[in-house]
């Protein structure tokens, strides 16, 4: 009887550190999968300190993207604009429409669009669309540097899971063993996708750090 649990111990710890193992060695390949970008708790303890960070910098980096979207869809909306039109084609768009009525304006180091003169409603709402993004700038700028640093940082200490895992089942009790085990495969694959979004959020806040940089220069120049 005593030697069941050990070897279902060694066996969970061996599917859990190969699962990890595919985590990390195949990044290339799951990068053209699209990824769903929440994280998920495993019931692990070791794990889930980990995962705890990084639903709150997810959080960070999805408010940012989220807030890059509804300002860009709100500025195709108000000009009746195709869906692939490019946030900076939707900028050039307005300064046509508005006839010379709109000039930028810098608030605390951020451009703010401001109108002239009267302008139709089909431009204020524009103004209002990027101006909704404009405001956020700041505060979205210093999350998205946080969570390149704190992703980063959880990466690396996710790779340290496999001893983790081990440790963890050596100072279970039975009940606690067979509990585990029994939800090995739901802990194995959160697991794997929670590390594919923590591997995945450098790149994704480079992206919308990029994108921001790029509005705002393309707001000073076009409005100026």
């Amino acid at each position: 009887m005593s030697s069941r649990p050990s070897s279902n111990r060694v066996r969970f710890a061996v599917l859990l550190t190969a699962v990890l193992g595919l985590s990390f060695t195949s990044p290339a390949a799951e990068a053209k999968r699209k990824r769903a970008r929440a994280i998920q708790m495993t019931g692990v303890q070791s794990f889930d300190k980990v995962f705890k960070k990084a639903r709150i910098t997810n959080k960070r980096l999805r408010s940012a993207e989220q807030n890059l979207r509804a300002s860009k869809l709100a500025l195709r909306q108000s000009l009746k604009l195709g869906k692939q039109s490019t946030y900076v084609q939707g900028l050039r768009e307005l300064k046509r429409r508005a006839n010379g009525k709109l000039r930028v304006v810098m608030v605390g180091g951020t451009p703010r669009l401001r109108a002239t003169d009267a302008v139709p409603t089909e431009i204020q709402r524009s103004i209002e669309a990027v101006n909704s993004l404009t405001v956020r700038i700041p505060q979205s700028i210093r999350d998205l540097r946080a969570v390149s640093r704190s992703s980063k940082q959880m990466y690396k200490q996710s790779r340290k899971f496999p001893s983790n895992i081990r440790r963890e089942l050596s100072r279970k009790g039975v009940d606690g063993l067979w509990s585990i085990i029994v939800r090995a495969p739901r802990i194995a694959k959160r697991t794997h996708k929670n590390l594919k979004v923590i591997g995945a959020m450098p790149k994704r806040a480079a992206k919308v750090s990029g994108d921001l940089a790029n509005i705002s220069s393309t707001i000073v120049s076009t409005f100026r």
